[in-house]
């Protein structure tokens, strides 16, 4: 019964984090959150203790827990880590890929193309988690997954607004063209260059966005 109330805690927590219902630096606690949801204190402090290891949470002495908030510094690290990753996980995809994967990868991304031609961004977004979860599956690398999943936990408060600006949209659907023909032609070079430049390019915009657009306005970062 512990373990189902810790898992409460703790999804309930990360969602409550990730779509920004604690905003960035705020401060909880265990009894807050614990009387939210009707349990006791010890699996909200449990899930507390897997969120800090996650990166999401701050354990501050005397205060309670600090949700996290990105500086630049925070997006190089992930992007520099996501880019080695994710690079290595297309030129994977790119060799070890089956023919169904292959066509499946293919249909998601005319399907992102569209909903890009569209401008329907809901759709657009649904389409680019599905696809990178086709490349993890074609890669057959869980332990490489489970880290990429962690890190773009970290942004996800970022990524949806980012990723669904019209301009962005259009040119990421151009970048993804050009990956996934790389991998479903086999061109495991070309797949790994192809993804480590989109992700650079989505670092260097993002960066770009929060220094110009979003910091200089906001307390407590993002």
């Amino acid at each position: 019964m512990s373990e189902t109330f810790q898992h409460q805690a703790y999804e309930y927590v990360k969602e409550q984090i990730i779509n920004l219902r604690y905003k960035p630096s705020q401060v909880i606690t265990d009894t807050q959150v614990a009387q939210e949801l009707n349990i006791s204190r010890t699996p909200v402090r449990e899930a507390f203790h897997r969120l800090e290891n996650e990166g999401l949470l701050i354990n501050e002495a005397r205060r309670g827990w600090r949700v996290y908030s990105l500086s630049i510094d925070d997006i190089h690290e992930l992007f520099d880590i996501k880019i080695a990753i994710e690079g290595m996980l297309a030129r994977c995809a790119a060799e070890r890929g089956s023919e169904e994967e292959r066509a499946e990868l293919l249909a998601c991304f005319e399907q992102m193309q569209a909903a890009a031609a569209s401008g329907d961004s809901e759709t657009w977004l649904k389409c680019d988690f599905k696809l990178h979860d086709i490349i993890f599956a074609m890669a057959g690398n869980a332990r490489a997954e489970r880290i990429v999943a962690n890190l773009n936990d970290q942004w996800h408060r970022v990524r949806i607004g980012y990723a669904t600006m019209r301009a962005r949209m259009a040119a990421s659907t151009v970048e993804h063209e050009a990956f996934v023909k790389a991998i479903v032609e086999g061109d495991a070079a070309a797949a790994q260059r192809l993804m480590e430049q989109h992700l650079d390019n989505v670092r260097t915009e993002l960066v770009h966005m929060l220094t110009t657009l979003v910091l200089p306005f906001v307390e407590n970062g993002v």
